[in-house]
């Protein structure tokens, strides 16, 4: 399908310089957007705790009265309490994609926990990645109906989305085959654990609530310390042309990398259950116990469970999928932080012997996160703090926004190339326009005039990887445009439009979208998948 180019609203100036900066820092400007939403006084701690019985089986029905929760070691009273049910959640179903259109409105309500599968073919070889297809063929059979799910696949530098949170079992099975198989890139060996957490963080940051990652790998590079706060050299291990290396003695508590690693995680809300896709092994590499332990102390210190050494991948999956739905939110508000980067360990316990807990096991005292409770749990916070004592920023929530993507006409792409408007497409490039629609009411002026004149700043970029994940195109822009605040108050519903084009080569492409708010600091963020054809001659 061919478009013509839309026009920008009230396009007044525009300036590359500052969507630049942004789109070179690997979510660097973004995440700094993103500042903590939730203050009561002091930084309020958000914890997901997942109660089984011995048999593996959630446990409901529990009151705030069964928990006892501690801050290193000393108790505190909880401010908020839910009960979270799978079976109860709505479900998350972006709509489908049409004639080129796309929309991230589905962020906007999400349901309490969300799943996404990982395939971490860096460090999978063939053998074990066609086996990890047929136990994943099984697992997306046996899906519940209406059960959503992501797949992400890190085959280089850049682990992509292959495809958004959908219960459609031919969808996923479609981005299951582009995962797999996948020959290892050179010097894949060297993806490390950081890059990876860090992408799957930026990606999973517009949903809101929990979050669980199915991490199917085959032996990391370096995972994270068992202990990020224990002082002590760290238990690392490292990995080259697949062989494991015993641990090397680095301290990762005192590397920033690793701590922003568990800043975002916990932030996120994200709990890791890695899964060890070689199965079970019977003569096992070198190093596999101390990557056992490794897998173990990462789900552990984050909430979830790690799988290895069996041949029941599906099966895992399955579990984690069926249970880790229900599970209890509690909230707390600690009163001796003093912003001194020193890690606070949490326990949580029941009055009640004979059950399994599952949570984050701590944080690190660096106002990083100031988790921004649930719906449920800022109401229960109003009322035993006092609306004045509690302050609510709108940042955290995504900005929607609807996406047109399609290549343009070789006929007009000839006569705008001509005026200058767009620079002329490399061979075996096709020139696409993207035309994006924001409301109107979740952008902020930066300032408005006597005649009710509002002026906005608006942001758009396109970060676009190929099938192996390297970087093919980076492009941003920054627009003032102008609107009368009468009409967008009298129409909460109208949009501002406008357009950028880029030229993508030929093959698949995977595109990250943005779209800010440069007066707020607001972020919307959408992943388009496109298979750009071969250039149409004009």
């Amino acid at each position: 399908m061919a478009i013509r180019r839309a026009g920008c609203c009230v396009l007044l100036s525009c300036s590359l310089a500052s969507a630049t900066i942004l789109l070179g820092q690997t979510g660097g400007t973004a995440a700094k957007q993103r500042a903590p939403t939730f203050r009561v006084n002091s930084r309020v701690v958000l914890t997901d705790v997942t109660v089984t019985d011995k048999k593996g089986n959630p446990v409901r029905g529990l009151k705030a009265r069964d928990f006892l929760i501690f801050d290193d070691g000393h108790p505190e009273e909880l401010k908020s309490f839910e009960q979270h049910r799978a079976k109860d959640a709505l479900r998350y179903e972006p709509a489908g994609a049409t004639s080129g259109v796309y929309s991230n409105a589905a962020m906007l309500h999400p349901p309490a926990v969300v799943n996404a599968i990982l395939i971490d073919t860096t460090t999978i070889d063939l053998v074990d990645q066609m086996f990890l297809y047929e136990e994943l063929t099984k697992f997306v059979k046996q899906l519940p109906a209406g059960e959503p799910l992501a797949i992400f696949c890190r085959a280089g530098e850049m682990t992509l989305e292959l495809q958004g949170f959908t219960s459609d079992h031919t969808a996923l099975m479609k981005a299951i085959r582009k995962a797999i198989p996948h020959i290892q890139q050179t010097a894949a060996e060297y993806a490390t654990d950081v890059d990876t957490l860090q992408q799957m963080g930026y990606y999973l940051s517009e949903v809101p609530g929990r979050k669980n990652l199915l991490w199917f790998s085959g032996g990391s590079s370096i995972f994270l310390n068992v202990d990020p706060t224990s002082g002590q050299p760290g238990l690392s291990s490292a990995s080259v042309g697949g062989q494991a290396i015993a641990p090397t003695g680095i301290d990762l508590a005192n590397q920033p990398d690793w701590r922003q690693i568990y800043d975002v995680l916990e932030q996120e809300r994200i709990a890791l259950y890695p899964i060890d896709a070689r199965g079970l092994m019977t003569d096992p590499p070198m190093g596999f116990m101390e990557q056992e332990m490794l897998m173990s102390a990462d789900a552990e210190a984050t909430g979830g469970q790690a799988r290895y050494n069996t041949n029941g991948l599906a099966q895992a999956a399955e579990r984690i999928v069926n249970t880790d739905g229900d599970y209890y939110t509690l909230t707390y508000s600690p009163d001796d932080l003093h912003n001194n980067g020193r890690w606070h360990r949490v326990t949580v316990k029941l009055r009640v012997a004979g059950y399994d807990l599952r949570y984050r096991r701590g944080y690190f005292d660096d106002e990083k996160n100031g988790e921004s409770p649930t719906a449920d749990a800022r109401e229960v916070l109003r009322a035993k703090s006092g609306k004045a004592r509690v302050k609510l920023n709108d940042q955290a929530e995504p900005i929607p926004f609807t996406a047109q993507v399609a290549e343009i006409s070789p006929l007009v792409e000839a006569s705008v190339v001509r005026s200058g408007a767009v620079h002329a497409p490399k061979k075996d490039e096709v020139s696409y326009a993207i035309v994006y629609h924001v409301p109107a009411a979740d952008l902020a002026a930066k300032s408005v005039n006597q005649s009710q004149v509002g002026t906005y700043v608006v942001g758009s970029g396109v970060l676009a990887f190929d099938q192996y994940g390297s970087l093919v195109k980076r492009q941003g822009q920054t627009l003032t445009m102008t609107a009368d605040e009468k009409e967008i108050r009298a129409r909460p519903d109208g949009r501002m439009s406008f357009d950028q084009d880029v030229n993508l080569p030929k093959g698949e492409d995977y595109l990250y979208l943005l779209v800010w708010d440069a007066t707020t600091g607001r972020l919307g963020m959408m992943n388009v998948s496109l298979n750009v054809k071969k250039p149409a001659k004009p």
